[in-house]
């Protein structure tokens, strides 16, 4: 771990490794809770009837419960592996939202989200956002192709500046010989190692 790794935005909000060996799904169980009768219900067994099937076929790692309960408002409740469990009130909801829903926890980590702090006080606080990796990047960036066989224009390095200063310096002066007679004594001496 780095030395803020364990403070950052990413670290918090996402599972480290999680897809490099093989992807994991995080979300360990959802249980579904509806009336058969009641109204506030229709969304939610609209979804059942018609979408719940494709579902569980499609997410064969997570076990999907149907709970009905006599006159109670419809509620969605997604189990994690980390131990967290999310509660989703499904009141009076159509069924594309119910499935909005399902396709947002069946992605999420599981990890509740923490929004990133800054540590100074501002009374007007940015209305750009947040910086990320691709902030100040040009757009088109996004749609190379690698390895690109054209190299972007890049400006000479500092190292690379001072060996044509020093070069241009040598061709014009001629070498070493603008020293004195007792620079390049003290010179001579510093070479073979005498203080």
């Amino acid at each position: 771990r780095g030395l803020m790794l364990s403070k950052t935005f990413i670290s918090q909000n996402a599972l480290m490794n999680n897809g490099i060996g093989r992807y994991v799904p995080q979300l360990a169980r959802v249980t579904i809770k509806f009336c058969k009768e009641h109204g506030s219900s229709q969304g939610v067994r609209r979804y059942i009837e018609e979408e719940i099937v494709d579902f569980a076929r499609k997410n064969p790692a997570t076990v999907v419960y149907l709970k009905p309960r006599r006159h109670r408002s419809p509620v969605l409740v997604a189990e994690f592996l980390n131990g967290q469990t999310y509660y989703q009130s499904l009141h009076m909801l159509g069924s594309d939202t119910v499935s909005g829903f399902m396709e947002i926890y069946r992605g999420h980590s599981g990890v509740v989200y923490s929004e990133q702090g800054k540590y100074t006080y501002s009374d007007h606080p940015s209305i750009q956002g947040y910086w990320n990796p691709t902030t100040n990047k040009e757009p088109a960036s996004a749609l190379y192709k690698f390895p690109r066989h054209t190299s972007l224009p890049q400006e000479p390095t500092a190292t690379e500046m001072l060996q044509q200063l020093f070069n241009s310096q040598q061709n014009s002066d001629g070498g070493a010989e603008h020293f004195s007679q007792g620079e390049k004594d003290r010179l001579e001496t510093r070479k073979q190692g005498e203080s």
